[in-house]
Order: C-alpha cells, then structure tokens, then sequence
C-alpha cells in the first residue's frame, strides 16, 4: 500500500512517513503548503492521502477540499490533534473519508488506511476468496483450502495488489510505483520473476490458476472455473503437480487498457 502524507510540519510529517514505512507501508511526503494536488496528480499511483495537522484550520481544510475536487479514486484521511465534533462534521462535509484524533496507535491508522481502500474497491471484508485461494488482510497471509503459503513480504504485497482490483488489470509500472515508490527500484523483469514463483508456489498447494497475463502490460487476477479448482484440488490430493498454465488475458481487456 502506497500512501501521500501530506503534512503541515516537516517534523511531524517524517515521524508518520518512518512509522508507516515500519508497518510495511511506502509513503511519500508532501509539505501542505507545497502543492500536493500536483504531487497525487503526477508522482501516483497512490492507494489513500493522509493529511497530518494539528487543528482542521481553514487552510487545512481547503487543501483538503483542493484534493477532493480531483477524484483521485482513493481514501482522503485527515489525521488532526484536536477538533470538535462540528469541525470533525466539516471535514467530512469538505470530502474527507475519515477524521482521526492523533495521537492513535500506528497499527489502528494502517488497519483504517486498509479498511478504507478495500471497501472502495468493493471488498467488505479483510478476506478476499479467488477460486480456492485467500488472501487474509486481517493477518497478512494467503492460504489455499486453508492451508497457509509460505511467501515472501514482498510476494505477498504483489497478490494483494491483484486481489483487490479482482478483474482488471494492474500494470508493470502501477506494480512497482506502488512497491517501490519514487525510489530507484528493479525493473519490470523483476515483477514477473515475483509472479512466476508465485504462480509455481500456488500450483504446489493446490491453487487453481487465476493470474492472467498480458504480455508487455502486466497481471490481472480472475476467478477460475469450478471445473479448474475442482482439478486442482484433485491433484494435490494425488501429489500429482504441475506447472501453472501462463494465462493471458482476453483481447478486449487490452483495448481496455490501451
């Protein structure tokens, strides 16, 4: 998950930016009297905005209402030291999704940040099922017939990137803009050594496929057909495994995308 920190301290903004980063999270910072409208607009991918202030000042607000206007598609979270319930009011009013009192405890911010973009996505809940596989975000896991995959931290932040935009395509560069940020990060070769030890992992604990492939664009995660996990599941019965077919995506998903 990839966050904006758009804060009014310099200072306060860093400390937020290090403890999301300890949680697992890539965050860029963004100074509130900077431009950060410009900054969503140009430097995004971005998976939610946070807004760090210490009052929902009139300036604040306007900033916050600047980032409404441009329908970024993502959760504007306001993170303040005090307000009163009208001003809390105000802020949703303005556009934000949430108004949160800091200081709260890290592990809370993240689970909201997380409730927030899944819910937008159309997910209801922290599990998310794709054939006989599940991505739990409530843990951090991902099991096939509830048996838990062993993967990386990274791997899993690829699977969850295509669980929660089930059937539409997430590209290279939105992979690694959301996995490394505007930092100088490994090319798209890269990703796709993630998704073929994946796919080989899946495969092994009796996943039916689901991650399509377009060729020179990126990945997409479809449900499979019951027949498919059907077949899966009865050939991890009889230590029968195979490699994972390479799935491609439809041709009218690409003209989508192009």
């Amino acid at each position: 998950m990839r966050i904006l920190v758009v804060a009014s301290n310099p200072l306060s903004g860093q400390r937020l930016r290090s403890s999301l980063a300890h949680e697992g999270l890539m965050a860029d910072l963004v100074g509130l009297d900077e431009d950060p409208c410009e900054t969503a607009r140009q430097s995004g991918p971005f998976d939610a905005v946070l807004i760090e202030s210490a009052s929902l000042a009139p300036h604040v607000l306007c900033a916050l209402r600047n980032l409404a206007r441009q329908r970024l598609g993502i959760p504007l979270v306001m993170l303040v030291g005090a307000a009163t319930p009208e001003q809390e009011a105000e802020g949703l009013d303005a556009g934000a999704d949430d108004v949160l009192l800091a200081p709260m405890p890290m592990m809370s911010l993240v689970v909201r940040l997380r409730s927030l973009q899944r819910r937008m996505l159309g997910h209801l809940s922290a599990w998310i099922s794709i054939g006989n596989v599940t991505l739990n975000q409530a843990r951090m896991v991902i099991t096939v017939d509830g048996r838990e995959l062993r993967i990386t931290r990274r791997e899993y932040d690829v699977m969850e990137m295509l669980f929660l935009r089930r059937g539409n395509l997430v590209t290279k560069a939105d992979f690694l803009s959301r996995l490394y940020g505007t930092e100088e990060g490994p090319d798209s070769r890269t990703l796709d050594v993630f998704i073929c030890k994946v796919r080989r992992k899946l495969a092994a604990a009796g996943a039916a496929e689901f991650i399509r492939t377009a060729w020179g664009r990126g990945y997409m995660a479809e449900e499979p057909p019951p027949a498919a996990i059907e077949a899966a599941r009865a050939r991890f019965a009889d230590g029968k495994l195979r490699r994972p077919s390479r799935l491609t995506v439809p041709a009218k998903v690409w003209a989508e995308a192009a």
